[in-house]
């Protein structure tokens, strides 16, 4: 069993390594001009190794969106099941953005989104796997169907524009004075509040 940890941790770590590259070197030289050979000497595997993780450069990079979307989820899994919903929500996400690397890479894959459309696409699409997944989630913690019930729905899409404004926010130049931590704070409290008002 050790054995098998040990694996899907190297896997895990690989995958990570790839992604990185493909964003680093995206960021650095744009995404027209980074080929997957490059991706794959930056992350110190072959071409081919690549290719048993990735079908593209795009998905590579957008792997890191999914990524946080996974982890927000396993932390919503794992948080008490008689917290307030929201509560849950603003505790994953403050987990999430405590680490400064997930800010940085979450921001630098959202700036790149904005500028290829190739990109744009593909999150679409991803978008639509990691939203059912959310829904699915916050349905299960409320006793709601996430099929037939609004509910499930709108906290997803009310705590995604949250945390959207957010990585907005800290994607300006400058950044704000603010941490990412006060500010997902900040937002949350005020959607509790209803958004009435500063």
């Amino acid at each position: 069993m050790a054995r098998v940890g040990l694996r899907e941790q190297k896997k895990a770590e690989t995958r990570a390594a790839l992604s990185k590259a493909a964003l680093d070197l995206a960021g650095q030289h744009g995404l027209d001009a980074v080929t997957v050979d490059a991706i794959a000497e930056r992350a110190h595997v072959s071409a081919r190794t690549f290719r048993n993780y990735f079908s593209s450069k795009e998905d590579a990079i957008l792997a890191l969106l999914e990524d946080v979307h996974r982890q927000v989820a396993d932390t919503l899994a794992l948080r008490d099941p008689d917290e307030h919903v929201l509560d849950s929500l603003a505790a994953a996400v403050s987990e999430l953005v405590s680490s400064a690397d997930a800010v940085d890479r979450t921001v630098s894959v959202v700036r790149l989104v904005s500028q290829y459309p190739s990109l744009i696409a593909r999150t679409m699409v991803a978008h639509d796997a990691m939203t059912a997944r959310m829904v699915a989630e916050i349905a299960r913690r409320t006793g709601t169907d996430p099929h037939t019930d609004l509910y499930p729905r709108l906290v997803y899409h009310a705590c995604s524009a949250v945390t959207a404004a957010i990585v907005e926010m800290l994607a300006e130049s400058p950044p704000p004075t603010e941490s990412a931590e006060a500010l997902v704070h900040r937002g949350f409290a005020q959607l509790r509040n209803g958004l009435a008002g500063p």
